[in-house]
């Protein structure tokens, strides 16, 4: 029983078809496709085609009969929808099970055609297009012993005619029954092993970005059959057949996604790898008692894995096709169709975050974090703290960078951001506000060293003390002792006096302790000696006397004046937060101020928002000068920096 149809009101075997000559078949369809399109089994990978058995309404000699006997294939895409080689559909596919008899139908051999943009070509049975009943283009049964069903789409799979086969359908002609291309192609499977290749997925739309994940999975399905009704004793089975899979040069198998391992594993120069695995397939078993309502039980063997992309470029990229070799001669005997994947690069879009609001000095935290890219993909960021065109951080994995600012700036950061492929940039508005200077401290401080002399009655001692608020700077002694007395004398040192604090001198006379001299009298004159840096002196002197005690404390209250009218020195110690220059204005209210600047780098002005100094700025700015009348004077310091920023300190001597 061969050729079974599905009818509305019953079955018909393709035994009663009536025998034409076989020349018809050459004008009955439009012949092999030379426009170019899109490959047909992309075009169903992308949902743009379908194919289902639908009623053809005929004349069959005498009669008018409606039968399955149509395959349409629907075309909704734009473009037109090239069938290159023949596609062998299976029904149902391998992987699913009939819910129940009749929700399959045959499996079909489509002929090479192109279906038109947005339209679709009505295949018709081959033995009525052989015998002139429909036209063209034709498709050939590969399932003898199973019914068409109309209304049943094919799921297509991959799955490509056996090289075997193709000559053998491309022979058309009818002489009868049983002899013609389609008898031949059932012949043909009772009496040779047909292993046809499948590969999922047909399309696959991945982005470009490496690392990408794409499920493949290969299989092999022998559509030999083995029947008792026939007489046939030849082994149609496959016993250690090798089917084949490639990974590309730069793509990866992701390791433990194999489904079985391969058998084995061979690598080529170009850098791909020859994925192998032994397969047994034996033929299914058919005969004329069978149920020609459900599927012919076909051994199908299917291995799959996981390939991990190389960053591709954009557009179409076609993964080699499956293949078998099921006699182990080394020479494939089917192919899957190709593997189409759509790569498409999703550009780096870099976002700088911000805006960034500081103050000179300040760390600012800049982060490209929102930056977007491609899943998986790994990005990498440099920075341009100023935008000024010069990066100032080397490409990194992080997109944060901390960006010091020294001077006050209002314009932009930029980041850039890279996948390896694609490149962006993104500016974040930065304000960094400006500090004003500071003045830490200010003293007025004069430079003396102090001397004590002594002369007069013998063994007699005196003892200086010099404080300055409160706080003793020197603590001297000398006793008069036999000799000259230019010799009787003891100094302090250099001293550096604070101005701004009462400096006092108090030398003490205890005659009651020293050693006696002839009874209690005796006279002592002493001097007190000044000396300043630019050699000058100022000599004081007092009478001590052993019986008038009133004369035995010498106070000299002060001091600053003689000290300042040989010099004060201002000394005023600076802060700027940033790396500002500073000008210092010293005003001593005799209407001629003194202006000192420091450039932050030593030499040079500081160039508007400039970066990179030396920040904080801190500086010590000295003045000297001498001031005859120390008492009511006031000096006003007045610091500025490069950026408008100030500060004043005033420092007044209050009258005794």
């Amino acid at each position: 029983m061969k050729g079974f149809y599905a009818a509305r009101a019953g079955s018909l075997s393709v035994a009663s078809l009536v025998a034409v000559s076989s020349f018809l078949l050459l004008a009955a369809g439009p012949g092999v496709p030379t426009e170019s399109g899109m490959d047909f089994w992309e075009a169903y990978g992308r949902g743009l085609v379908s194919v289902t058995i639908e009623d053809r309404t005929f004349q069959r000699g005498e009669n008018t009969v409606t039968l399955p006997v149509g395959l349409r294939v629907g075309n909704t895409a734009d473009v037109p929808v090239v069938l290159s080689e023949e596609a062998v559909l299976m029904s149902p596919f391998f992987a699913e099970s009939p819910a129940e008899p009749g929700s399959t139908t045959q499996d079909a051999v489509l002929t090479t055609e192109t279906i038109p943009a947005g339209g679709s070509i009505l295949f018709s049975y081959g033995e009525d297009v052989l015998q002139g009943y429909v036209p063209g283009p034709a498709w050939w049964c590969s399932e003898e012993f199973q019914f068409t069903h109309a209304g049943v789409s094919y799921r297509v799979g991959g799955e490509t005619l056996p090289f075997a086969l193709r000559p053998l359908l491309a022979n058309a002609h009818y002489e009868g029954p049983e002899s013609n291309t389609q008898s031949d192609l059932w012949w043909y499977l009772r009496a040779h092993p047909a292993i046809v290749v499948g590969k999922d997925p047909l399309w696959a739309a991945i982005d470009g970005a490496p690392g990408q994940r794409v499920p493949i999975q290969v299989r092999a399905t022998n559509l030999a059959i083995f029947t008792y009704d026939d007489g046939y004793e030849t082994d149609v089975n496959v016993t250690g057949g090798v089917l084949e899979d490639v990974v590309p040069a730069g793509w990866t198998v992701e390791e433990g996604s194999y489904s079985d391992a391969p058998d084995e594993i061979v690598a080529r120069e170009d850098g791909s790898q020859v994925l192998r695995w032994r397969v047994d397939l034996p033929s299914a078993l058919e005969g004329e008692e069978e149920d020609p309502r459900l599927p012919t039980e076909y051994a199908t063997v299917a291995k799959s894995y996981v390939l991990v992309s190389p960053a591709l470029e954009a557009g179409t990229h076609t993964l080699p096709r499956g293949t078998s070799d099921m006699d182990g001669d080394g020479t494939p005997d089917a192919h899957s169709a190709p593997v189409r994947i759509q790569a498409s690069v999703t550009a780096v879009v870099a976002d700088a975050g911000g805006p960034y609001e500081a103050v000179e000095g300040d760390t600012v935290r800049l982060d490209a974090s929102g930056t977007t890219g491609a899943a998986g993909a790994l990005l990498r960021y440099r920075w341009d703290f100023a935008g000024d065109g010069s990066f100032d951080t080397e490409w990194s994995e992080v997109p944060e960078a901390r960006a010091r600012f020294t001077d006050d700036f209002d314009g932009f950061a930029m980041v850039q951001a890279t996948d390896g492929r694609t490149t962006s940039s993104d500016l974040a508005r930065v304000l960094v506000g400006n500090l004003d200077p500071e003045i830490l401290d200010l003293r007025a401080s004069s430079a003396a060293e102090f001397r004590v002399e002594i002369a007069g009655e013998r063994w007699h001692d005196v003892r200086l003390t010099i404080a300055s608020g409160g706080e003793v700077l020197a603590d001297i002694g000398v006793v008069r002792e036999p000799g000259s007395p230019e010799d009787q004398g003891a100094s302090t040192g250099p001293l550096a006096i604070d101005l701004a604090r009462e400096v006092s001198a108090t030398i003490a006379y205890t005659p009651d302790d020293d050693p006696a001299n002839g009874g209690r009298n005796g006279d002592n004159p002493a001097w007190l000696v000044l000396r300043f840096p630019d050699g000058a002196e100022v000599r004081l002197s007092h009478n001590f006397n052993v019986r008038r005690a009133s004369t035995w404390t010498w106070t000299l209250q002060d001091l600053g004046v003689p000290l300042a009218s040989h010099g004060i020195v201002l000394e005023a110690r600076l802060l700027d937060r940033g790396s500002d220059d500073l000008r210092v204005t010293w005003d001593f209210g005799d209407g001629a101020p003194a202006l000192d600047v420091f450039y932050n780098d030593g030499m040079h002005p500081d160039e508007p928002m400039s970066q990179g100094g030396i920040a904080p700025f801190e500086v010590v700015a000295i003045r000297s000068r001498p001031l005859e009348n120390l008492h009511g004077q006031r000096i006003d310091v007045h610091v500025t920096d490069d950026d408008g920023g100030s500060a004043e300190w005033t420092l007044t001597f209050a009258a005794p």
